[in-house]
């Protein structure tokens, strides 16, 4: 899940950090944000429009009473999340994701303290669209497990509107997928959770859009099938292109395939783009990423060892495009692709396996730390897929 993260003032920040370290080691992309600039944020910054988010979770544990120099004040955290949520749930409808999804409609997922519920009066839970989850102090991993439901059965409600709109869906494997026809003939079509004029996908194929604990084995049993078999670069980009959860997850980041299409040199694109899940919303940078095939050596076998041909060429390939992302020729490409201008840009190699002996493993890794480029092995992103298996076994 990509959750947009938030907490009430006055919420114990070893408390906060806690939750948000746990949620990431369970492979959930989580961004942080200020409360106080939440509703502004979605409402008014351009970032929000090429975000992707699957919840806003808010963290309202902070005691009900803050000792302050003039005596106690009643801070009641949990209705100051309501109020934001209602902030949330009166967006304008065409405050929307780069997919299309409705702000407004998304999941606002409130964690309170046992003593929080005192809060929730009738008139308040009435009035809100907001859900509620009991906080286990020392458990994140269940109440992560609670947002997860919460996720599921949105989810479940926007495949079903899709199909109502016309937009091709199909169920696979335990993956939902959507098909390559979202260009509608009315470009203004929508609905509870959709907006049409800010879908910005183009994709020309099936696109995974969501996987339950099936579909990520498959993906994983598929993937480690490619590596095995030493697919091609081509091979291999249609696959990430089809399933983007797994480059999303390995990179932390929106993936974007073959964009943008520079204008100078014509016709240069890199591999992948990442934007970041909140969109730039501040100075995140933008990764580039070139793409070889998992059959590549990654290593020389010399007397001075380092690395191989294919991964300078790489190396230099993504460094080319990093210049041409700072080509001002190149701006209106820039902008059609992403939406903005990137201030800052990071570059990444996705290239061959994991050296299988010790030595070349130490020889791997100290290169590896003498270069700016992030050098990422096949094995590296498969891990990140095959580690969340025993969880969702559980």
């Amino acid at each position: 899940m990509n959750l947009l993260y938030t907490r009430v003032p006055g919420v114990d920040l070893s408390e906060s950090e806690h939750h948000v370290s746990a949620w990431r080691q369970e492979h959930q992309i989580v961004e942080e944000f200020p409360f106080e600039r939440l509703a502004s944020y979605l409402h008014f910054d351009p970032a929000a429009r090429l975000a992707l988010i699957d919840a806003i979770v808010c963290l309202a544990t902070a005691p009900p009473i803050a000792w302050e120099k003039r005596g106690p004040v009643l801070r009641w955290p949990v209705t100051r999340a309501v109020m934001l949520a209602e902030d949330v749930r009166k967006l304008p409808d065409s405050c929307a994701m780069r997919d299309g999804r409705k702000w407004r409609a998304i999941p606002f997922v409130i964690i309170i303290s046992p003593i929080g519920k005192e809060e929730l009066t009738d008139d308040l839970l009435s009035e809100t669209h907001a859900q509620f989850v009991t906080q286990l102090r020392y458990y994140p991993a269940l109440t992560l497990r609670q947002i997860r439901a919460i996720v599921d059965e949105y989810q479940d409600r926007v495949l079903e509107e899709y199909v109502k709109l016309g937009i091709m869906v199909r169920m696979e494997r335990g993956r939902a997928q959507i098909g390559p026809a979202l260009k509608r003939k009315n470009p203004q079509i929508e609905s509870e959770y959709y907006y049409g004029a800010a879908d910005r996908r183009d994709n020309r194929g099936w696109v995974t859009v969501r996987r339950d604990s099936d579909g990520i084995r498959h993906d994983v049993e598929l993937l480690q099938m490619l590596i095995d078999q030493r697919a091609t670069e081509r091979e291999m980009h249609k696959f990430f292109e089809e399933h983007p959860a797994i480059l999303m997850e390995a990179r932390l980041g929106i993936p974007i395939s073959h964009r943008p299409n520079f204008a100078h040199p014509a016709g240069e694109t890199p591999d992948f783009a990442f934007s970041p899940i909140l969109g730039p919303y501040s100075a995140r940078p933008l990764e580039l990423m070139e793409l070889k095939g998992p059959g590549e050596e990654t290593l020389v076998r010399s007397h001075h060892r380092g690395f191989s041909h294919k991964v300078h060429a790489a190396i230099d390939q993504v460094r080319d495009y990093d210049r041409c992302l700072n080509d001002p020729r190149n701006i209106t490409a820039i902008l059609k692709a992403f939406g903005y201008v990137p201030e800052q840009s990071k570059l990444a190699v996705l290239i061959g396996r994991v050296p299988i002996n010790d030595s070349d493993r130490e020889i791997f890794e100290r290169r590896r730390s003498e270069t700016t480029v992030s050098i990422v092995t096949y094995d590296e992103v498969l891990q990140k897929q095959a580690a969340q298996l025993p969880r969702l076994c559980l």
